[in-house]
């Protein structure tokens, strides 16, 4: 799979193309992204996914939205249904003032396409003008059918809602895999390994749903798989400032890491993030966070990604 932006186009490859921000990925994106791929081979086209950054509705709003997935995960995911190329757009005004005749022509001839798979109600174009029927006219469209969840619609929103509240447990449920991260790997300060817990440090990057606290879960590094304490937040009794991810592998880990990302995947959320008096009470919670991370990771096997 290939990252590419604007200045990348045009393409000269005949494509399949699918739009939206697919953030969470959920059932209804996975149906849409799996429908692409596979009528796409059946056309010999490329495959590219069109996504937009800032998401559409911070620029209509001027409020800020949280991600559930950050971009690195989004490009593992991508990858791994066998998508060819992923495009980013920079979504601004001027690009949503694009009429559904010339957001037509962007299709046409900057990306070539020659498919668009879509969820049924997708609109395009100023004003969501556009849609499924019009777009019709001019490339061949494959509406996907919505994911129904107890009669509603499964989204975005719902699995935002139960991110910030720390429902991480009722977001893999919903998903039908395990919620995770994948993230750049950072040097940190060495805090935890003087409390005598190291950590392996992630930078999220971006502003996420994932509500501040302590987790258990796993990471996956040089390709295993590890129980982990994580904790997600600003480490507030060390007056921190910066989002991170930080995982202390609770089973016995002394290998080299050989590589630059790690992915994160969470199981329970176990408490909110706070500051302690000191690092003595800091260091003894820690203690019973993992203990109940233990008996959690060791109550039964857990099955991650399954999407694929």
């Amino acid at each position: 799979m290939k990252a590419i932006s604007p200045k990348d186009l045009p393409l000269e490859e005949k494509t399949a193309c699918s739009i939206g921000n697919f953030d969470g990925f959920h059932e209804g994106h996975i149906r849409v992204l799996k429908t692409l791929k596979n009528e796409a081979t059946k056309r010999n086209l490329k495959t590219v996914v069109i996504s937009f950054n800032p998401h559409p509705r911070e620029v209509f709003t001027g409020e800020p939205l949280c991600r559930i997935t950050n971009l690195e995960t989004k490009k593992e995911f991508l990858k791994r249904l066998g998508i060819d190329y992923f495009l980013v757009i920079p979504f601004s005004k001027d690009f949503a003032n694009k009429t559904p005749d010339e957001f037509i022509e962007f299709l046409k001839e900057d990306l070539n396409c020659k498919l668009v798979v879509v969820g049924e109600e997708w609109r395009f174009g100023k004003d969501k003008k556009g849609d499924i029927n019009y777009l019709r006219q001019f490339i061949e469209v494959i509406p996907v059918k919505k994911v129904l969840l107890n009669s509603d619609k499964l989204g975005s929103s719902l699995l935002r809602k139960l991110l910030r509240g720390g429902r991480i447990d009722e977001v893999n449920k919903l998903i039908n895999r395990t919620y995770c991260l994948k993230g750049k790997i950072i040097r940190g300060k060495g805090l935890g390994k003087k409390l005598g817990f190291p950590t392996i440090n992630i930078d999220p990057v971006e502003k996420l749903c994932l509500k501040y606290g302590v987790y258990a879960g796993f990471i996956e590094i040089n390709n295993k798989i590890f129980k982990s304490a994580i904790n997600f937040g600003i480490r507030p009794t060390f007056e921190g400032k910066n989002l991170l991810i930080e995982v202390h592998i609770i089973e016995n880990f002394k290998e080299e890491i050989n590589q630059d990302f790690a992915k994160v995947y969470f199981i329970k959320y176990i408490r909110e993030e706070k500051k302690f008096d000191s690092v003595e009470a800091l260091k003894e919670q820690i203690s019973k966070d993992i203990k109940t991370i233990e008996e959690i990771l060791n109550e039964k096997e857990y099955k991650l990604n399954n999407f694929s």
